[in-house]
């Protein structure tokens, strides 16, 4: 009769086992964090920058053109302070306002001043309580890099804001962040992973005891009439 014995495998072999087992449980664990981590932080600095910021009573804005290369350049990012009197404007400063007709921001600097009487609808100078003509602040503004002064002036309550910091390319990667393209790509892959994580947990089934019960199906001594099954081929004659 020869027998079959089993041989245990090397310790190396067990030892490298249990470490790919550990190391496959850990990868378990933290690999869908790991994943998630990256598209999270960069979600959270593109939303906590700005608002950093907003909460200290200034915004932080995108530059989109080189009208004021080379001080400005596009794709910078500029902190800007909020005008609430026209006193606070001087020439010389960097400033972004709305200009005349625009609803778009553009950051010019500051090359004059006038103050401007104020007109009706019907074009007639409206007068103060003292009699006299009520005259507003404009200003004059201009692209370092632009040849010529913009072409009208601008109201002094249209100015948003003095540039107080220019941060190089900061632009950039903000502009994309809040893009469509640029959500598309933050978003989509966390929600992903964590949808097929949810689906996983959801469609996993404890087979163990099925398997367990099949094993002693299939180790049962046979019984006389008992058809099914195979003999122990542990041994052979």
């Amino acid at each position: 009769m020869t027998t079959v014995e089993e041989v245990a495998a090397p310790a190396w072999r067990s030892g490298s086992a249990i470490v790919l087992a550990r190391a496959s449980a850990s990868w378990r664990s933290w690999g869908p964090t790991l994943l998630i981590a990256p598209f999270v932080a960069l979600i959270l600095a593109s939303y906590a920058v700005p608002l950093w910021y907003q909460l200290h009573g200034n915004r932080l804005l995108v530059v989109t053109s080189g009208s004021m290369a080379p001080e400005i350049a596009a794709g910078d990012g500029v902190v800007i302070q909020q005008v609430t009197d026209a006193s606070q404007l001087r020439v010389g400063q960097i400033i972004t306002f709305y200009p005349v007709g625009s609803a778009t921001l553009v950051t010019h600097r500051i090359v004059g001043m006038a103050r401007v009487e104020r007109v009706d609808n019907q074009g007639n100078g409206v007068l103060g309580a003292d009699g006299q003509p009520i005259k507003d602040p404009y200003i004059k503004t201009k692209g370092d890099a632009n040849k010529v002064d913009d072409p009208n002036l601008t109201p002094a309550t249209s100015v948003r804001g003095i540039v107080r910091e220019v941060h190089p390319g900061w632009g950039v990667p903000l502009a994309w962040a809040h893009s469509p393209m640029g959500r598309l790509i933050l978003f989509v892959p966390p929600l992903l992973v964590l949808a097929l994580l949810e689906l996983r947990s959801r469609s996993i089934v404890d087979l163990a005891p099925l398997v367990d019960g099949a094993r002693r199906l299939v180790r049962r001594p046979r019984r006389a009439g008992d058809l099914s099954g195979d003999a122990d081929a542990s041994t052979a004659a």
